[in-house]
């Protein structure tokens, strides 16, 4: 009798145990309600598309907003970021900040994004991507005036500030639709990426900065973005070099060029003519090493740069 007792009793408590389970993987995907279709059918979007609605109403009557709510939807093949934000009425940068999207594209490759009941911006507390890291950097003001808000991504929750109502800055927007740079050679192929590499001369490894765009010498250098001149000379290393300051806290950098056209304090514009590629300074052949920098720390330029997405 003992023995069919504790039998019961482990029977029962193995299937406390896996229900117990089931409840707490079943309430982690459900934590917000789920738009199972973006049409009026589909009562969650009714009611997502209503709030919105009242949040444009509440800005012209002077009346509260409807306090922000966060809800599931899965993209289909035929969705667009652009597309599912006209389907809201929200600007596509609410919806792409909330969901970590570091441009247009990233949307075809997500399972499931999140959707607010409000337009704005959502800033990341710790920011993971260069578009991330940019919005902090402009908006420091955010944990002062924004909303903190929590959000459940997976097993943890992730800080936002959210900055109910606002749009992207020209700037910030340029970023995203990754425009904000472009090639600085006519023609030109990638010979050496950024991050670690083995150094050609002391065969160690070491960080590379930038990227070298192998190229015929004499090949025109465009400055990547309109900008100021601050810097123009000769380095042990870089040999001749260029860098450009640009607004946003960006600076661009062009080394081992043979000819510099340029002097510090000019001003020019995207594509202007600045020199040449050459092979000055420690150089193994004619190439030109580019960097782009925001507030002296560097970052990937094949991420920013169209032609090398």
């Amino acid at each position: 009798m003992n023995r069919l007792l504790r039998r019961y009793l482990l029977i029962s408590i193995s299937f406390l145990l896996v229900s117990t389970l089931m409840y707490a993987e079943n309430s982690l995907n459900s934590v917000y309600p789920h738009i199972e279709k973006l049409h009026r059918d589909d009562p969650i979007f009714r009611q997502v598309t209503e709030d919105i609605n009242r949040y444009y109403r509440a800005v012209h009557t002077d009346t509260p907003p409807p306090p922000l709510n966060l809800f599931t939807y899965t993209p289909s093949d035929a969705d667009t970021l652009f597309s599912v934000a006209a389907r809201f009425n929200l600007s596509y940068e609410t919806i792409a900040l909330l969901n970590g999207l570091r441009n247009p594209k990233m949307l075809l490759n997500t399972e499931k994004i999140l959707i607010p009941n409000s337009p704005g911006l959502f800033i990341a507390d710790r920011p993971e991507n260069d578009i991330e890291k940019l919005m902090h950097a402009w908006r420091v003001q955010a944990p002062e005036v924004g909303t903190t808000v929590y959000v459940t991504e997976g097993s943890h929750k992730r800080l936002y500030y959210f900055l109910r109502g606002e749009s992207f800055h020209p700037l910030e927007r340029l970023f995203f639709l990754n425009v904000l740079f472009r090639f600085p050679l006519p023609q030109g192929v990638v010979s050496s990426h950024y991050g670690k590499r083995t150094n050609p001369f002391t065969h160690t490894q070491r960080f590379h900065h930038g990227i070298d765009i192998a190229a015929p010498y004499g090949t025109e250098v465009q400055a990547a973005r309109g900008g100021t001149t601050v810097a123009a000379g000769i380095d042990p290393i870089l040999g001749n070099y260029v860098v450009l300051q640009h607004e946003g806290n960006f600076t661009t950098i062009y080394g081992h060029l043979e000819e510099i056209y340029i002097q510090t304090g000019h001003k020019l514009s995207a594509g202007a003519i600045i020199g040449t590629v050459g092979s000055t300074g420690l150089s193994t052949g004619p190439h030109l090493h580019f960097e782009i920098r925001n507030a002296g720390e560097s970052w990937d330029p094949s991420k920013l740069l169209p032609t090398t997405d």
